[in-house]
């Protein structure tokens, strides 16, 4: 184990200056407050751990995996340390060698079992869907609904179908054959898992000869775009709602007079560098007063939302701090392009006592196109 860990990470671990810029960007340091919990401790603790004068244990392996793999410390770092790609690496060869951590185990079994994270039965994962889209049909687009928005935030894919039948767009949904996108298996180093669930929806994919895939869930957008195929083009759905606004194919009719703040979250910010898009249509409604946190796109900060599920606490603590930032902006709603980060940034809001709104992109524009 250390001699796989030395000769792939090693350089990097020994780049790290220990200056602690990673610290102000990282959303756990300050709610959490250890130095094991920045990605400078995690360094520290691996130099240690390499040299010999740290043994490899259960709490070593386990600081690994209280990281939100958000990528600020990436953008922050001054010597240029792949931090993500250290921890990625780690958390593949804690599975490898049978030390996935209990805190994982069951969200791992959720997912290779039911095919997604809830345990929730297969058959109800298409239940919300209309008759005429439980047969999937063959489709150069397909809407890659996603978990969250299966079983628990379905207003936001039924959202989008009524946006997009309204312009009359052809595409189809997947229905009961859709699978995980694997992304909670990526990140927790099960990529023999996940490269499995990947290959079920692949297998779809190609069965209904699409093209294009549209992604509405954030997490499943960055891993269909970074660990998918190439063969499809990937969207995220503001993209491609943002393509119809251009081609004035979608039209808002009706004015939204408010101050909005756009939250850039970190799967379809820094990770997929899709920052302008949401922005635009935001832009396009008319009366929105668009306003920006002080630290935006690449250097935005996590609302905690990858915390959700492990430790909900310091997930909403998280949250609070960005809730209180849009506030400080004077916003009235905190609009988001990921059904993870609405959660989460709602469940902020309501700890606070705050009245600031928070909606996904998609759950405005319905009723301004009618």
């Amino acid at each position: 184990m250390k001699q796989q860990i030395n000769d792939l990470i090693s350089k990097d671990v020994y780049t790290c200056a220990s200056c602690g810029f990673c610290r102000f960007g990282c959303p756990v340091s300050k709610n959490v407050g250890f130095e094991s919990q920045t990605a400078r401790g995690r360094m520290y603790l691996l130099k240690k751990y390499l040299e010999g004068g740290l043994e490899y244990d259960k709490d070593l392996i386990e600081s690994f995996y209280t990281c939100a793999l958000c990528g600020n410390c990436n953008e922050i770092c001054p010597t240029g340390v792949d931090y993500l790609e250290i921890v990625s690496h780690l958390r593949k060869q804690f599975v490898e060698s049978g030390k996935l951590p209990e805190s994982q185990k069951m969200l791992r079994d959720n997912l290779t079992k039911c095919g997604n994270p809830f345990a929730k039965d297969k058959e109800e994962r298409g239940a919300w869907l209309p008759p005429q889209y439980r047969e999937p049909k063959k489709s150069k687009y397909l809407y890659f609904v996603g978990c969250s928005s299966s079983y628990s935030s379905t207003r936001i894919a039924k959202s989008i179908m009524r946006i997009l039948e309204s312009v009359k767009f052809d595409f189809t949904v997947m229905g009961n054959l859709e699978s995980c996108c694997g992304d909670p298996l990526f990140r927790m180093g099960e990529e023999d898992q996940a490269n499995a669930l990947m290959q079920k929806n692949i297998d779809v994919f190609d069965n209904l000869g699409v093209e294009t895939i549209f992604a509405s869930c954030a997490g499943c957008y960055k891993t269909l775009k970074n660990k998918f195929p190439k063969k499809y083009k990937v969207l995220h759905i503001t993209q491609l709602l943002h393509q119809l606004v251009e081609q004035k194919t979608l039209v808002f009719k009706k004015e939204l007079p408010n101050k909005i703040i756009y939250f850039d979250g970190c799967d379809i910010g820094r990770h997929c560098k899709t920052y302008e898009e949401p922005r635009e249509l935001l832009k396009a409604i008319p009366g929105v007063e668009l306003l920006e946190f002080d630290y935006n796109r690449d250097e935005a900060m996590c609302c905690g939302g990858p915390f959700a599920a492990s430790d909900p606490n310091l997930a909403a603590k998280i949250a609070e701090d960005r809730v209180r930032e849009a506030e400080e902006q004077g916003a009235e709603i905190i609009a988001t392009a990921c059904p993870t980060c609405m959660v989460n940034l709602r469940e902020g809001a309501r700890r606070i006592g705050s009245e600031i709104e928070v909606q996904d992109i998609t759950l405005m524009l319905p009723k301004l196109i009618r």
